[in-house]
């Protein structure tokens, strides 16, 4: 799933594309929680920022929930009943019929703030399983996992060491509107005026987070469609030709065509540091043509913003 998507600041406003905010269920009188990391590394620096609709006070509390149950009246209910009972506050969810009239699956996002160990959560439905209890008949399987939220919101989202990140301030709550984030004050110091600069955001819907990096000033994005060989090698093959001509690939999703047979990949790439980026679709199309099997490149385009 594409959960990504380009835009640009305009005055100190990052507007949330309609593909991010349904991911992320963001709407107009929202209010989002904010961090704002620095990454240093061999001269450059750039800024990541983290987006939360809970604030880090809560994160301790916070776990994810699947239930699998059947597809019939009255599941979701016994399971809403089931976490009530055990005093599990559920906060975000969505569930899906997984088979028509046979199973489905309600994935949740919990405060476990007034409520038992995680642990003892799945303990006790098993041994209400156990004793045939009719409280649970309809559900099949429970599953438990602490939220990685704190993690991410306390440390940034990359894991690489040695990257020279440091947290530079917190922010929040602060609304959003005309569903876009406004840069409070104390951000606008650190970044300074970034009117026209080009970000990217990334949803994290598992973990209700969305974060925002702020590209290069020289930044360049064009969209690059290609057809390619369903084959062990192939992404390689293209990929490494691309960063030969020194193409940055930001974003990259790759599919299924035919089987065995045929994949597309889509990629939007920062060509800002390229050399002759305007003769660069020429120097893809040979490059392609040097490759030992069915290349094709079916889009080249600049990203309009």
């Amino acid at each position: 799933m594409r959960l990504w998507d380009f835009t640009k600041v305009r005055g100190s406003s990052i507007q949330l594309s309609e593909r991010i905010s349904a991911a992320m269920g963001l709407e107009d009188g929202n209010q989002v929680y904010s961090v704002l990391f620095k990454y240093e590394q061999e001269g450059s620096k750039s800024y990541e920022l983290i987006l939360s609709a809970f604030g880090p006070e809560s994160y301790r509390n916070l776990s994810h929930v699947t239930i699998h149950m059947r597809d019939e009246p009255g599941a979701l209910a016994q399971a809403a009943k089931f976490l009530s009972d055990r005093g599990v506050n559920v906060l975000n969810s969505v569930s899906l019929s997984v088979i028509s009239d046979v199973g489905m699956v309600w994935k949740i996002l919990v405060d476990l703030g007034f409520c038992c160990e995680l642990d003892l959560i799945v303990e006790d439905f098993v041994s209400l399983v156990k004793k045939g209890d009719t409280r649970v008949s309809k559900l099949d399987h429970i599953e438990v996992q602490r939220s990685e939220m704190s993690r991410i919101f306390t440390r940034g989202s990359s894991i690489r060491s040695g990257s020279g990140k440091m947290e530079q301030r917190r922010a929040g709550p602060d609304p959003l509107t005309d569903v876009g984030y406004s840069l409070p004050a104390c951000f606008q110091d650190i970044l300074g005026n970034v009117d026209g600069n080009t970000v990217m955001m990334v949803a994290d819907p598992d973990n209700w987070l969305l974060t925002v990096t702020f590209l290069r000033e020289d930044s360049q994005l064009v969209r690059i469609s290609l057809s390619i060989p369903d084959s062990p090698g192939a992404i390689h093959r293209v990929s490494d030709s691309m960063a030969s001509m020194g193409i940055n690939l930001l974003s990259v999703f790759t599919k299924i065509q035919i089987y065995h047979q045929r994949m597309v990949l889509d990629a939007v790439a920062d060509i800002g540091r390229c050399e002759d980026p305007d003769g660069l679709e020429g120097r893809i199309l040979e490059a392609l043509g040097r490759l030992d099997g069915d290349y094709e490149l079916k889009e080249y385009s600049a990203v309009e913003l």
